[in-house]
């Protein structure tokens, strides 16, 4: 979500961004993936926890040292 008041790292996934996410879910063999990686940026970490959530596992968060 975009928010001029907000560093964009910390931006979130809109409303839209999370229905292509649970759209992805749903339209690909997800089932078969073993471990979903993120950065650390907001963006990021709510698209992975999505995917993660769909297979019943939780996502390894990589810190890049402020440079996600």
């Amino acid at each position: 979500m975009i928010d001029p008041a907000v560093p964009v790292p910390l931006w979130g996934l809109s409303e839209r961004g999370r229905a292509r996410h649970a759209a992805f879910n749903a339209a690909y063999p997800i089932a078969r993936i073993g471990a979903v990686y993120s950065s650390a940026e907001t963006k990021a970490r709510d698209g992975a926890a999505i995917l993660a959530a769909a297979i019943g596992i939780a996502p390894v968060i990589v810190d890049m040292g402020g440079k996600d």
